[in-house]
């Protein structure tokens, strides 16, 4: 656990050089990019996971589709 603790403390300090050391418009694009990937991420995979849910539900409770008929 102490060897985790003290690898974890590195990273933050790793991290928290990076950041002190980039310019503000640089860590600007790096905010906008993360805010959008934190909120476009698991909004595209709820909307992914609810319309597979709807799909199985629909097919559940209607079954198969009809076969197309070919002429």
């Amino acid at each position: 656990m102490q060897d985790l603790g003290r690898q974890c403390n590195r990273a933050v300090r790793s991290g928290a050089r990076t950041l002190a050391a980039l310019p503000w418009p640089a860590l600007l694009a790096v905010s906008i990019l993360l805010a959008c990937l934190l909120t476009i991420v698991p909004l595209a995979l709820t909307l992914f996971i609810g319309f597979l849910l709807l799909k199985l539900v629909a097919t559940a409770l209607f079954g198969r589709r009809p076969s197309q008929i070919v002429e």
